[in-house]
């Protein structure tokens, strides 16, 4: 599960990146490269709030902010993550994965875990990884806004110990080829974070 997450990179450093790999990319016109969000918002997002993503379209990357969370009606519930089991399952996740995917960038994400009576909140992070992309499915209403739900799956052994779920967590080379390759390849990818690589927590405040 991903129910908070922290990314402490705005836009212009996103773009730099795929520059650096010499890739056609544009921030969207509609935003500024200046946060609208306080410093709370990017240390903690939740969702419903704005969220920077990266989605492929006519060979361009473009970086844009999405509303986190997909509700198809007032009465539908809010979806902000998107379990894989699911996609593979039912024909309109699936095609979602197939034709409207995306990729958000974190620096951590949350977790609690029950310590006796009270959840102890801990902030997760790749040490030597200082960025990194979670795949997502996304929407689009009719008025084009986009909302974009995060892609889950079991955890890995080092995530076991405080939750049942984690989010599917992609280097940027695999964020990238998961923007342009078919839903096979994606799928593929979209397993728990390899338990060779390090990951570290460290105790957050609530």
């Amino acid at each position: 599960m991903c129910g908070r997450f922290e990314n402490t990179r705005l836009e212009k450093e996103i773009l730099e990146l795929f520059r650096s790999a010499n890739l056609n990319v544009e921030i969207d016109s509609g935003i500024s490269n200046r946060s609208d969000q306080d410093f709370r918002s990017k240390e903690d997002i939740r969702p419903t709030e704005k969220i920077i993503s990266v989605i492929l379209g006519n060979d361009i990357y473009r970086i844009t902010r999405v509303n986190w969370g997909i509700k198809f009606s007032d009465a539908s519930p809010l979806i902000f993550n998107s379990r894989i089991e699911t996609i593979k399952e039912k024909r309109y996740w699936a095609s979602l994965f197939s034709k409207n995917r995306c990729i958000v960038p974190m620096t951590g994400f949350y977790e609690w875990n029950q310590i006796g009576k009270r959840k102890q909140k801990y902030r997760i992070f790749l040490p030597d990884q200082e960025l990194f992309f979670v795949p997502a499915i996304y929407h689009k209403d009719k008025e084009d806004k986009i909302f974009a739900s995060l892609i889950t799956t079991g955890p890995n052994k080092f995530i076991k110990t405080i939750h049942h779920r984690m989010p599917v967590i992609l280097d940027f080379k695999n964020a990238v080829d998961f923007l342009n390759e078919e839903s096979v390849a994606n799928l593929e990818r979209c397993i728990p974070y390899d338990d060779n690589k390090p990951m570290e927590l460290e105790e957050a405040d609530k």
